[in-house]
Parts: structure tokens; sequence; C-alpha cells
């Protein structure tokens, strides 16, 4: 190791090893076994489990990317470290939806909605745009920035070379035009199927129709949705290969950002203690037991909901051969 090169100090309630461990749990087994129980187990409990999954990293997600605006401003955030959180909130997500279904739907729902996810969104952007333009100066070590390497593709580039931060930021813009320029059309779309649901709510005594655009941003849950989870068909055939292919390619995408964020660290010359283990890191681990509780109760009710079932086929069989003895001796006498 290079005398001269400097040595990035220590934040492990934000890259630590626990960290990452939760994050890479949470995404790789989360989805993998959200896969299997729709693929194996479909119905309600599956839809559950993911949808808890979702928002778990969602949450993670959002609490991660607040803890970086926080230590940027306080400038108590390296260059190495920033870019630590822009992959990991590339594996989580902001994907803010609640984690369970509530009747009722309105446009303080749609709204607040809306409004958290244009907020997140923003955030994220306008934490990435600053960074990549402050680069050669951002954070508290400014002289650590020149020798901060990010790892693309297994390739080692300086995050200080302009080449690099032009593409990013390129990106980045690109990114944000299309947002807003969905959103610029999908607003009118919101806002006349708002009018029109409160228009068939006045017409047809309170009932209003689930139709519309409003559906792309949350789903509402009602009587029949229950119903048909209960109900939710098999996968079979060319769909089952469209969602194989899919949770395939978002698997290959979460193992390539952790391939190369461990590269990224490995590459770049930091402070023993970002090592340690934390306060911060154990809870992160803890938090896990949260999505195995869930995972559990989705096995233990299958179980019941089984054992059940025979206990019912059971008795039913019982029942038959004593109902047809009777009809036989009432037909004798």
């Amino acid at each position: 190791m290079n005398s001269t090169t400097c040595v990035i100090e220590a934040n492990p309630d934000v890259s630590g090893t626990g960290i990452r461990a939760s994050i890479y749990a949470l995404c790789l087994g989360g989805t993998l076994v959200s896969y299997f129980l729709r693929v194996f187990s479909p119905g309600e409990d599956e839809e559950e489990f993911s949808r808890g999954v979702s928002s778990a990293l969602g949450m993670q997600g959002l609490a991660l990317l607040c803890t970086a605006i926080y230590q940027t401003f306080r400038n108590e955030l390296t260059l190495f470290h920033a870019i630590c959180v822009v992959h990991l909130l590339a594996l989580l997500g902001l994907n803010l939806i609640s984690k369970g279904r509530y009747a009722g739907f309105g446009p303080w729902r749609l709204w607040f909605f809306a409004l958290i996810q244009v907020i997140s969104l923003g955030a994220f952007i306008a934490f990435n745009v600053y960074l990549w333009v402050t680069a050669p100066h951002f954070g508290s070590q400014p002289a650590c920035n020149p020798d901060t390497v990010y790892v693309v593709f297994g390739v080692s580039i300086h995050a200080t070379s302009p080449v690099f931060r032009y593409i990013i930021l390129g990106t980045l813009g690109a990114s944000a035009a299309g947002f807003i320029l969905v959103f610029t059309c999908m607003l009118p779309c919101i806002c006349g199927a708002w009018i029109r649901r409160r228009r068939d709510s006045q017409g047809n005594g309170g009932l209003a129709r689930k139709r519309g655009c409003t559906k792309w941003f949350i789903q509402t849950s009602t009587s029949a949705d229950h119903q048909s989870n209960h109900q939710r068909e098999e996968l079979a055939g060319q769909v089952l290969l469209n969602f194989t292919l899919n949770r395939a390619a978002y698997i290959g995408l979460c193992i390539y950002l952790i391939v190369s964020l461990e590269q990224t660290i490995q590459r770049n010359t930091l402070d023993p203690q970002e090592k340690g283990w934390t306060f911060g890191q154990v809870i992160a681990i803890f938090l896990l037991l949260g999505v195995a509780n869930e995972l559990l109760n989705v096995v233990l009710a299958s179980w019941d909901r089984r054992i059940g079932h025979e206990a019912g086929s059971q008795e039913l069989a019982q029942v038959r051969p004593a109902s047809s003895s009777a009809a036989s001796r009432n037909s004798l006498c």
C-alpha cells in the first residue's frame, strides 16, 4: 500500500457490514421467497408477504436517503460513503407502499401518496446531482476524493473523473426529464378519473366505480379483491416464463450491484474501524426478524389450512356413509 494514500474515515452506520448484510438479505431473500410463494402457493398470503417486503425495502431506502442528506448538510459524509449510499439506494428503491390493504379510496390517499413519491424521488435525484457536481470537493475529506474509486463492471474509475461524472449527470438529467414528462401527462388523467369518480358516487348513491388511471398508483381493496386473492390463479405456460424471466433479471441486477459495491469497498483504502459492529448495524440485522416473522406466519398459516382441509375431508367422508346407510334403512321400511 502506498504510504501517501489517503485513508477514508470510518462511518459503519452508513455502509458497515451489518447494514449491507441486512439490505442484501432483504433484496435477494425477499425476492426469492416471494417468487416461490407466487409460483407454488399463490393466494392472499403470498401477496401480503410481497407487500411487506416491498414496504420494508422502501422504508429502509427512505431512512438511508434521509440519513445521507442529513450528514451531507453537517459535512460528515465522505465521497466514498455517499457513493455507497447511492449504490444501496439502487438496491432498496423508494417504493413507499403501505404494508396492509385498506378499504376506501379517495383524493387524500391519492395526493398524499403522489406527494411522498415525488418528494422522495426529487430528493434522491437532487442528492445525486449535488454529489457528482461537487465530487472533487465533496464531503468531510475532500483530500481523499481524488483517490476514491468507483467500480463499474469490474473496472475501477476515479470518482472525480470529469467524463464519468458527466455521463452520470446526463443520465440523471434524462431520468428527471422523463419523470417530469410522465407525471405531467398523468396529472390530467388522474384529475379526470377523480372527477368522474365523484360524479359516479353522486349518481350511484355513493358507490363509486374503481376505474381509471388512479389504479396505476394505488391498489384499492374491496371484498371482491379479497375473494380474488383467495382464488388467485396459478402461473403456467408463457405467463410463468415471463414472470420467471422478470424475477431472474431483477435478481441478476441485484447481484451485479452487490458485487460492484463490494469491489468498490475493497479497492478503496478505509479505516479499519469501518469493519467494526456498531449499534446501528445490530439494529439493522434485527429488523430482518420482522420479515422472518412474516414468512413464518405464512408457512404456519398454510399448514393450519392444510390440516383444516384434511380434517374437514375426513369428517365429510364419515358423514356420507352414515347418511347413505340411514337412507337405505328408510327405503327398506
